[in-house]
């Protein structure tokens, strides 16, 4: 069963606390179905003057939950096994934890429990695929200084090709593809410390149907 989380403050002005920057920051989204049922994906948040939002895809269980709930929390990690988990099939159970507010249901709402922080917005249609993101209840676990990690980047940047390759329009995309997969893949063995490398021993495991040799 998930973990109680307990009640958080209210959110901070600047997210840029929590690890939300201008731009657009990579985040692990987890939402739930009307019935409590979680699920979690890598989605990009773009912040542009202290607004936010995210653009949902059709198809996604990301965007049914939120249709359901109109609700997402934003969960900031640079764990990058959890990147390529969420994107490629669904975390255990035990990952998440749950939050609950005054106005919850008796569900709660899930949150990753080894997220750095995490944020949980209401969500507002607005145009195509866009969504305008209030924040609503923000806790900080760990305020990590970290230097760059290219093999980082790179498992983030491998995961988001992956999800794509099945959509390829035609072969000469999937090739394009498998390039600058196994560009990405390079710099992770290069670059990347234990847990990246894991991260693309999961990649691999999870596309082996896809890209030869990535």
């Amino acid at each position: 069963m998930a973990r109680r989380v307990e009640r958080c403050s209210a959110e901070p002005a600047d997210l840029s606390e929590a690890g939300i920057g201008e731009g657009v920051s990579e985040v692990i989204v987890t939402t739930r179905s009307a019935s409590g049922e979680p699920n979690a994906a890598p989605v990009g948040v773009i912040s542009e003057s202290n607004r936010y939002f995210a653009r949902l895809y059709e198809g996604s269980r990301t965007l049914s939950n939120v249709r359901e709930t109109s609700k997402l929390a934003a969960n900031v990690t640079s764990d990058a096994v959890l990147f390529v988990k969420s994107a490629l099939g669904n975390l255990d159970e035990a990952e998440f934890s749950l939050f609950f507010s005054s106005s919850d249901s008796d569900y709660g709402f899930p949150v990753l429990s080894e997220a750095s922080s995490w944020i949980i917005f209401e969500t507002v249609f607005t145009e195509s695929s866009l969504f305008q993101l209030t924040p609503v209840a923000v806790k900080i676990s760990r305020k990590e200084v970290k230097a760059v990690n290219r093999g980082f980047n790179a498992v983030v940047e491998a995961t988001i090709l992956a999800t794509r390759f099945g959509r390829a329009k035609d072969e000469g995309e999937k090739e394009e593809t498998k390039k600058k997969m196994r560009f990405f893949a390079e710099i992770v063995e290069k670059c990347g410390g234990r847990r990246e490398k894991e991260a693309l021993s999961v990649l691999r495991e999870k596309i082996k149907n896809y890209p030869s040799r990535l």
